[in-house]
């Protein structure tokens, strides 16, 4: 018996009438919780109550010969119509009369009480059942994917959240499928594989992902599933997930110079005894949660919402991960990106304004389900990579969620850059010139110089002229980020506490106004309290 499946069989043996379940599968959890209550039965050498299994579309449903029985007689007073039970606020109405310890199923409750449908009248009936059912040990269980209650019902209903299924969970459905397609039983090492490969996903959708690899298969005249098509069926079905992308580029350590430091950090994360079964990258975390912060227009407290679940979530899960702060442009967001193929696993981006909804307790609800859907992919082993360029916006509980420290990623010397030339200009065919001016360039200015020579067929010391470093255009920013990243945060480059450059003719030609130099003392003066 799972874990949704004991508590819910818990809350009936203390007459609990009323059950709500945030389910990722609501199919596969009914099927659970009757077949439980049968287990249960069967344990006492009793015959099963009446059990009933309600939707919109079907109406109230028998779950066997009993059931029935019972059924029969309460739709005596609507001449024996089963439609009549399609109505919710008739549905009410026949319940009352269901015999004791009868169990209901409904699917989908949630439907009436949204905010451009509410119908107080279903929500009522679900109410008028709280006291009738509980003295005589009826239980009426709702399952639906988003479990946000009306007021009406949040203080009678006990809700519970289950969890996406685990590899355990997931390794009986690749085993089943091996058998019934008459191939061989995979060893163990083939079915962690495999189950990593649908982590993440509902049971439903790993069983469909399963058989079309399985499908994939067979057409390779491979005696077992396809991993390929696996993988690509997960990634699918995890970008369906509102706020949730997958990053399946090329991006690897080795094209990311002069940041050699950081990079043989997160090898030796990778290596380590808890190697990250999934990378969840947060790009420019500052803005995204801007509303929460105190520097957005957010008045409706979803932005709160949503970053207090992200706090709980990363607690709850112990989740580890690293802020990388810097300069546009100098290859953080690249970084991240590589580290799931370093790791073989997938960085996942997390899109924080992408759950945002427009329905009352719609935020809340898509921000739990992508959360929910990151915790199963990474089963528990969750790295967290987020970019900055304002720290001083995050509050304190946030950045101590990042545990494994703040690096500072600053504009590439001169090895870094000569080492970035020859990179891109294998890659665009093109052949760096020793007359170009690259003093303050990133990583991604050097690369859009060599594709531009590449595109428009000219020569990169005539290309340079379009471009405008953002060593020029944010100046005095980048000296703010140095002052208050000095001593302060790790150094992506040399890994010891981040010292700035000592001589820098771009900084030397552009110094920062007071305002901004009165600024950086004000964000050194926050950090140290």
């Amino acid at each position: 018996m799972n874990i949704i499946a004991k508590q819910v069989m818990a809350a009936r043996a203390v007459s609990t009438p009323l059950i709500a379940i945030e389910t990722p599968d609501p199919g596969a959890t009914n099927r659970v919780l009757f077949d439980a209550l049968i287990t249960n039965a069967k344990k006492r050498k009793t015959n099963p109550p009446a059990m009933f299994q309600w939707d919109i579309a079907n109406g109230l449903r028998p779950l066997d010969e009993n059931s029935q029985t019972v059924l029969a007689s309460l739709l005596e007073p609507f001449g024996g119509d089963p439609g009549a039970t399609v109505d919710p606020v008739n549905l009410g109405a026949i319940l009352q009369k269901t015999p004791a310890g009868t169990f209901i199923v409904a699917s989908n409750l949630h439907r009436f009480w949204e905010a451009e449908r509410f119908n107080p009248a279903v929500v009522q009936t679900i109410w008028n059942l709280r006291d009738p059912f509980k003295r005589s040990a009826r239980t009426f269980v709702m399952t639906m994917s988003d479990c946000n209650l009306p007021a009406e019902l949040r203080h009678d209903v006990v809700t519970f959240t289950e969890a996406m299924p685990s590899q355990e969970e997931l390794s009986p459905i690749v085993l089943k499928l091996h058998e019934n397609a008459n191939l061989p039983k995979p060893d163990d090492a083939f079915v962690a594989k495999s189950t990593s490969a649908l982590a993440g996903l509902a049971k439903q959708q790993a069983e469909q992902a399963a058989a079309m690899a399985i499908f994939a298969g067979n057409e390779k005249n491979l005696e077992t599933l396809d991993l390929d098509t696996l993988r690509q069926q997960q990634q699918q079905q995890i970008e369906q997930t509102p706020g949730l992308s997958i990053y399946d580029g090329d991006a690897s350590f080795d094209a990311l110079k002069g940041l050699d430091s950081l990079t043989g950090f997160l090898r030796g994360v990778i290596k380590g005894k808890r190697p990250p079964k999934a990378f969840v990258f947060v790009d420019e975390i500052e803005k995204m949660l801007a509303g929460a912060l105190g520097g957005g227009s957010d008045s409706s407290g979803t932005s709160q919402e949503q970053l207090g679940y992200m706090l709980s979530h990363m607690q709850d899960t112990n989740a580890r991960g690293i802020l990388l702060v810097g300069p546009a442009g100098t290859g953080k967001s690249e970084l991240a990106k590589a580290c799931g193929r370093e790791g073989d696993c997938w960085t996942v981006g997390y899109d924080v304004g992408a759950t945002k909804g427009s329905l009352v307790g719609e935020t809340g609800a898509m921000t739990r389900r992508a959360l929910r859907v990151v915790e199963s992919l990474a089963q528990g082993e969750a790295f967290w990579i987020a970019t900055c360029n304002s720290i001083n916006a995050l509050p304190p509980e946030l950045r101590r969620r990042f545990s494994y420290g703040t690096w500072f990623v600053d504009l590439p010397n001169q090895s870094a850059r000569k080492a970035m030339w020859k990179l891109y200009g294998e890659r665009f065919d093109v052949k760096p010139n020793a007359k170009v001016d690259d003093d303050g360039w990133t990583g991604a200015e050097i690369k859009t110089c060599a594709s531009m020579a590449s595109d428009m067929n000219i020569k990169v010391t005539e290309a340079q002229h379009f471009i405008s470093p953002v060593s020029r255009s944010s100046a005095e920013t980048i000296e703010s980020l140095r002052r208050l990243a000095t001593g302060r945060f790790r150094s992506a480059s040399d890994g010891g506490f981040y010292k700035p450059p000592s001589s820098s003719r771009r900084s030397q030609q552009v110094e920062p106004s007071p305002e901004v130099m009165v600024d950086a003392d004000r964000l050194m003066d926050m950090q140290e309290s």
